[in-house]
C-alpha cells in the first residue's frame, strides 16, 4: 500500500472519529438541555398549586389557576423558558416576609402582567407588558408579600387595576415538611 493511501486512510479514520465524537456530543447535550427546560406550565407538575381571585368589582371577580413558587429554587426559576399559558393560568409567587422586591424576565420568551400585591391582599402595582428576556429590573413599587404574573394585556383586558382585591386558595402538598 502507498503511502499516499496509508495517509487518505488515517484522515479518513480521523474524521470519521471526530464527526462521532461531535454527533454524540450533540445528541448528549441537546437532549439533556432540553429535558431541564420546562416549556409549559404542565412541564412544572409537581409544584404546589392553588387559585388566585381578583375582585374587580363588587359583583365581578376573575380566577386564575396558579402554580406556587414559593422557596428561593421555585422563585429563581418562576416562568423561564415557558413558551405559552392560558388566559386562566399564572404563577404566583410567595415572600414572606414582606418585602420590596425586584422581578426580571431572564430567560423567559412571553410576555406578562406582574401583579404586586400587598399583605391585605390589594394590588399596589402592576407592571404590564413586560419585556421578554429583559434582565433589566421590575420593581414592586413597595413592600409586597405576592405577584401575580399572568399574560401579558390581560389586566387591562380584564380591567384589573391598583386597589383591587386579591385571595387566594393554596394548596400546598401535605406530605412537605
Amino acid at each position: 500500500m502507498s503511502e499516499h493511501l496509508k495517509r487518505e486512510m488515517i484522515i479518513r479514520k480521523s474524521h470519521f472519529y471526530i464527526y462521532l465524537i461531535i454527533f454524540a456530543h450533540l445528541i448528549f447535550y441537546s437532549s439533556s438541555a432540553i429535558s431541564e427546560k420546562p416549556r409549559y406550565l404542565d412541564d412544572l407538575e409537581d409544584w404546589n398549586k392553588g387559585s388566585a381571585i381578583i375582585q374587580t368589582h363588587p359583583n365581578r371577580s376573575i380566577k386564575f389557576k396558579v402554580l406556587i413558587a414559593e422557596s428561593n429554587k421555585e422563585r429563581r426559576q418562576g416562568l423561564m423558558h415557558i413558551e405559552a399559558m392560558d388566559n386562566d393560568e399564572g404563577m404566583l409567587f410567595i415572600f414572606d416576609p414582606g418585602r420590596n422586591v425586584s422581578m426580571w424576565m431572564r430567560n423567559t420568551p412571553m410576555t406578562l402582567d406582574m401583579i404586586f400585591i400587598n399583605k391585605e391582599g390589594r394590588i399596589i402595582n402592576i407592571a404590564k407588558n413586560t419585556t421578554p428576556y429583559s434582565t433589566k429590573g421590575i420593581s414592586s413599587g413597595g413592600i409586597i408579600n405576592w405577584v401575580l404574573e399572568i399574560n401579558g394585556g390581560l389586566s387591562d383586558r380584564m380591567n384589573i387595576k391598583n386597589g383591587d382585591l386579591v385571595r387566594f386558595n393554596l394548596i400546598r402538598d401535605p406530605y412537605e415538611e
